[in-house]
């Protein structure tokens, strides 16, 4: 790549990799570097701009890379950094960006900084972790915990005894991931430099897990009560979310921009828009995108998604760029959860155009462009440890979308000559990359096309969006570039999330651009429409005779 391109990212589509499952190079079962690299010319076909790989850095893989004992090294599992550094060279030659994942709210136990750390209080290391001392024992003889904070994965105290030092430390999400403090100045200072480290090697940003959690309450206090289970009957007002965080994404985006080019995406801790909005920073010193989880979590509903993208919009400070996704590696993909019976393939269309269209940058699931669903696989199969906890309930366990890709009829789907980590989807010999692309009428065929109009049409990247009518059947929208006549420069988005027929107002003349129901250059004249069942259907209108809603 050449030349500094500073906001490519606006009109990038993103794609995620979960490198453990997308491809196997070396026949033990597991994905790897190797694996992915040889699989970039698919993704270049695909049309994807940019890559997020999940973690791959050195790990005892407790929580599968999530637990990093080295943020400079990639684990034996995956290859080696000279593997990753063929990896991105070998994607900045075919014009894709690549974005690793950074998990720097905890470490794992076995990283070097806590081995010093939890040996004695006098370590320098020892105040890189959040502590407290055993002040008292109940009557069982067990430390008790300075607050009610819980520990996600385990659903017990957040809370676990270190002998060594007579104190109690904090993890979050299991005993095995010690959380930082990133009170201490040393802490942000050293990710600086691991930052710094990646982007001389030519990674091109980093997605920041659990962004939003890296400060806890300066006094540990207790969560109020909520009534929400999946939230483990709390109010995360103390143990996440802090205010004190948004001045340390500030710090770390000056690191991004001291190369010019290199974007920070943040997870932000829950479905609070507002609170991914503040990420972006008042004057935009905050991070490039934060994710809206509000939007992935809505149902099945032209008017829910456009409730939520409203409400996005208007959230975000001016000059903030927005994003939207719906799947990743912690939520069941959403051609599961919106699935019905005769319209599964048809909702992935529409959800699709609606993500690939929408103001905003797409971030798309590995696998989410052939339509799979996932699977649960049996209690002796389980791999998250999340999911091993709460079995039998399936609402918690993220196994199901993290199976292996699927790309081809061939034994393993073609992606592994082992035993894969976790057993394939039911229906992969229909359901993968081969099949899909000589089919002109699959899911994965309708995404490459769409992400090619995607590119050939800037406004939809760029342009400005209004919606139009408030049909609750019917998602419309217009988007429009600068300075468009007679048609150029504008296109008209109708989704008919229905199984029904339903009608729409079209204000002016138009040509099919891209449509399930439709050939392209079709014309139609303005007036009422009907749209088929779950239609998509973008148009190329002939003159503007409506107001903006």
């Amino acid at each position: 790549m050449t030349g500094v391109d500073r906001e490519w990212w606006k009109r990038a589509v993103f794609y995620q990799i979960y490198p453990r499952s997308f491809m196997d190079s070396d026949g033990d079962g597991v994905g790897d570097l190797p694996g992915i690299r040889s699989r970039l010319p698919y993704l270049a076909s695909l049309g994807v701009d940019a890559l997020w790989i999940s973690p791959f850095f050195k790990s005892p893989m407790k929580d599968f890379g999530y637990d990093v004992a080295d943020y400079r090294d990639v684990d034996p599992l995956f290859g080696s950094l000279d593997d990753c550094r063929a990896l991105v060279d070998e994607a900045h030659r075919l014009g894709i960006r690549v974005l690793l994942d950074l998990v720097a709210n905890h470490t794992s136990e076995e990283h070097p900084w806590f081995v010093e750390a939890r040996a004695s209080r006098a370590n320098p290391r020892h105040s890189w972790y959040l502590w407290h001392p055993i002040a008292r024992r109940n009557a069982l003889g067990r430390p008790v915990p300075p607050n009610n904070w819980k520990c996600l994965f385990e659903l017990r105290s957040a809370w676990f005894e270190n002998a060594a030092t007579d104190e109690l430390y904090l993890g979050t999400f299991t005993r095995h991931q010690p959380e930082l403090d990133w009170r201490n100045p040393a802490v942000p200072a050293e990710f600086a430099d691991i930052l710094r480290f990646w982007f001389e090697l030519g990674v091109d940003g980093f997605r920041l897990d659990v962004a939003t959690a890296y400060f806890k309450d300066a006094e540990l206090r207790s969560n109020p009560f909520s009534w929400k289970p999946l939230d483990l009957f709390q109010r995360h007002v103390y143990d996440r979310n802090r205010p004190e965080v948004f001045g340390a994404l500030a710090e770390l985006r000056k690191v991004a921009d001291e190369r010019g080019d290199r974007v920070l995406v943040g997870e932000t801790h829950g479905r609070d828009a507002s609170l991914a909005a503040a990420c972006h920073g008042e004057r935009g010193e905050g991070l490039h995108m934060a994710f809206n989880f509000d939007f992935l979590f809505r149902p099945w509903s032209a008017k829910a998604f456009r409730d939520s993208a409203r409400a996005w919009y208007a959230a975000l400070p001016e000059g903030a760029w927005p994003n939207f996704t719906l799947s990743n590696h912690d939520q069941i993909r959403h051609a599961r959860r919106y699935r019905k019976a005769g319209y599964t393939d048809a909702r992935a269309k529409v959800a699709a155009a609606m993500l690939l269209t929408l103001r905003g940058s797409p971030f798309l699931y590995y696998g989410e462009e052939l339509g799979m669903e996932g699977g649960y696989p049996p209690r002796g199969q389980l791999r998250d440890p999340l999911g091993i906890a709460t079995w039998p309930l399936r609402a918690y366990g993220r196994d199901p979308e993290r199976t292996p890709m699927q790309w081809d009829s061939s034994q393993n789907a073609g992606f592994t000559t082992g035993t894969p980590w976790l057993p394939l989807e039911r229906g992969w010999r229909e359901r993968n990359v081969e099949r899909e692309l000589r089919d002109p009428g699959s899911v994965l065929s309708f995404y490459v096309s769409m992400i090619a109009l995607r590119r050939s049409r800037p406004e939809l990247a760029l342009g400005s969006l209004a919606f139009l009518g408030d049909d609750p059947g019917v998602l419309a929208y217009e988007r429009r570039g600068e300075g468009g006549v007679s048609g150029e420069g504008r296109v008209l988005v109708i989704l008919n999330f229905d199984a029904k027929a339903r009608r729409a107002e079209l204000p002016s003349d138009g040509s099919v651009l891209l449509g399930t129901h439709r050939e392209p250059g079709a014309r139609i004249q303005a007036g009422t429409a009907v749209l088929s069942p779950c239609e998509v259907l973008l148009l190329a209108p002939a003159e503007r005779k409506y107001p903006e809603a």
